[in-house]
């Protein structure tokens, strides 16, 4: 019963996470109380950092925001289903440009499966992306910036991906019916909400 009441009480609360802005990793702001008044201030979170914080992750690399451009063409595809018959692709190839529409941030390093235990690490690989609101443009540049860093999900460098905003990246079920590409959103909120005992 407690749960439900928080749930409905705190409903739309500017001060709860908003999983809907990771669309915009860089610009998320939460409007947190001040102490002793009814006034709310903005304030900037770090959400590549506090992330990092909730899945323990030890960081490796930390690369900088990337900007990138691209055209984009259409070409038939006899494989889609009938009601689609052509499929997105790149008209040329990705363009680096420090004000691109599309930006990744890629961090590497690792978790450790059981804490305190260094011998039983998860190599870990977190990729946020600022999205544009175009789904097939979205995940089109993520297959595209995957294959310009020359990365797989379905290769051992790592064994766990992350990344934000709904994709079409292979995926690869693990042991204890886990996942090895994960949304960075899911387990966000999962970490911040889940406590045990």
């Amino acid at each position: 019963m407690l749960h439900y009441w928080l749930n409905f009480e705190t409903k739309g609360s500017p001060s709860l996470l908003n999983i809907e802005w990771f669309a915009d990793p860089t610009a998320y702001r939460l409007k947190v109380k001040k102490p002793g008044t009814d006034e709310y201030m903005e304030k900037a979170v770090d959400l590549v950092e506090t992330f990092n914080w909730l899945i323990g992750l030890h960081v490796e690399h930390l690369d900088h925001w990337r900007g990138y451009e691209a055209s984009f063409k259409r070409e038939p595809d006899p494989e889609l289903p009938e009601d689609t018959s052509t499929r997105l692709i790149l008209d040329g190839s990705l363009k680096e440009t420090d004000d691109g529409a599309w930006r990744f941030r890629k961090i590497e390093g690792y978790t450790l499966r059981t804490p305190g235990d260094q011998s039983d690490r998860e190599r870990t690989l977190v990729i946020w992306r600022k999205l544009t609101g175009d789904l097939e443009k979205d995940n089109l540049m993520l297959d595209e910036w995957f294959k310009k860093y020359r990365l797989s999900t379905q290769d051992t460098e790592f064994d766990v991906v992350y990344v934000n905003g709904s994709n079409n990246l292979p995926n690869l079920r693990q042991a204890e019916e886990t996942w090895k590409v994960r949304l960075i959103e899911e387990h966000f909120h999962q970490a911040m909400w889940d406590v045990e005992g």
